[in-house]
């Protein structure tokens, strides 16, 4: 079932009243936010927990570019088990072919120095990935609101949550959820209205710009690459519709004080790449420079009495990994489990689903140190003393650098694979 927030617009436009309150809609779990994670969740509850009512409710019409993801063939048992498996070798999306860097030394090398093995897989649309699980989770029950934002939240005399959302139309619902999942991205809405803090590892910060190439000079590589460099490192890949997205990966400050995010300063700085360079000599940049947050954090608790969070939501990988969407879709699935359970009156699945994620994440943190200690060029750079030195930041330091120029995104970009 959809309800599509774009009709609340369509009825104020017949009628100029201020918003109104529908009537009150209850539902045993509701999944804020339909991207990967959240959509998971839902796919896994109808198989694991089919007697719960859920929805999800999604802020957007997947109609925004969504920068892509390498997937791994790896990620097959996990679509299996939300039954999409199928639908996704339908979607035909690109094969990737690996991924090449330049890290350690100015030579390319395939990515045994990465975090996925050097295997086949698909540079993901986004857009078009994103919505499938979405109306697969629709076509198997799920009541499924598009182009819904979550505004606020609070515990009604039932100790249910009552959550208000509100359409692209301006028309506000309440929603009564037994239990709330939050799948916000890297906002973590939710879990913020909440009051739980977000502890960062790193600034780090993507500047994307796009390139498009002539007819005549169609882009035909394949592999993803990956070029480590004095303030940072840069990451190139093919993109569904012919661009090739390119963007440079540093600390906020960093990017702020060379001024980074300024057309003419980025192309510059990508002027000096041995390798990155040579991928756009036969493309045009379109349009400016765009942000998008690339920093490690962590919720300081990612579940609580009748919530959970996944996702970016709960964790927030660094793009090197190309891990976020398979972490997505495994913690939806994990926490389906836990919210099980928790309807049978066990509450030990949420402490059983954080102490898997905070194990998770810890690991990910050794991988994370393992591979920025193998660069080892740029003694002297601070962006590399950081990465040795394992710098925590803290959220209000974190919030002061990125906030006058950085925007969430809920996009992820990452590695795959080298063919060379």
């Amino acid at each position: 079932m959809f309800v599509d927030g774009r009709q609340a617009r369509r009825r104020r436009q017949l009628n100029f009243m201020s918003p109104r309150m529908e009537s009150i809609e209850s539902y045993d779990v509701v999944i804020l936010g339909g991207g990967p994670a959240g959509a998971a969740t839902a796919l896994s509850l109808r198989s694991h927990a089919p007697d719960l009512s859920v929805a999800l409710i999604e802020q957007s019409n997947y109609q925004t570019i969504r920068i892509g993801e390498t997937l791994p063939p790896s990620v097959q048992p996990l679509l299996e088990r939300i039954g999409v498996w199928q639908t996704f070798l339908a979607e035909d999306h690109l094969p990737a072919y690996g991924t090449c860097a330049a890290w350690g030394s100015d030579a390319l090398h395939e990515n045994e120095f990465f975090f996925q093995p050097a295997q086949r897989g698909w540079h993901l649309d986004r857009r078009r990935f994103d919505a499938m699980l979405a109306h697969e989770a629709a076509n198997r029950g799920v009541v499924f609101y598009r182009d819904w934002k979550f505004l606020d939240s609070h515990l009604d005399g039932s100790k249910k949550f009552r959550l208000t959302i509100a359409g692209n139309g301006g028309q506000r619902k309440l929603i009564d959820a037994a239990f709330v999942v939050d799948a916000t991205g890297r906002l973590a809405a939710f879990a913020a209205h909440q009051g739980v803090q977000k502890s960062f590892e790193d600034r780090l910060l993507a500047v994307f710009m796009f390139f498009q190439f002539d007819p005549a000079d169609e882009f035909t590589e394949t592999y993803t690459l990956v070029e480590a460099c004095e303030q940072g490192w840069w990451y190139s890949a093919l993109l569904p519709d012919g661009k090739l997205a390119v963007g440079f990966m540093s600390d906020s400050d960093i990017i702020k004080s060379r001024r980074l995010i300024s057309f003419r300063v980025w192309l510059d700085l990508l002027e000096t790449t041995r390798h990155t360079r040579k991928r756009v000599t036969n493309a045009q940049p379109v349009g400016a420079p765009v942000t998008y947050p690339a920093s490690s954090r962590r919720l300081a608790q990612t579940a609580g009495n009748g919530w959970l969070a996944v996702g970016d939501a709960a964790t927030t990988f660094d793009p090197l990994s190309s891990a976020g969407i398979m972490k997505g879709l495994r913690s939806g699935v994990l926490a389906s489990y836990a919210i099980g359970d928790f309807f049978k009156g066990n509450t030990s699945g949420l402490e059983k689903y954080e102490a898997l994620l905070k194990r998770e994440f810890e690991n990910y943190l050794a991988t994370r140190a393992d591979y920025y200690g193998r660069e080892k060029r740029w003694a002297n750079s601070v962006f590399w003393q950081r990465r040795h030195e394992q710098i925590l930041v803290e959220p209000d330091q974190m919030n002061q650098s990125t906030v006058q120029f950085s925007h969430e995104a809920g996009n992820d970009v990452g590695t795959g694979a080298c063919s060379g």
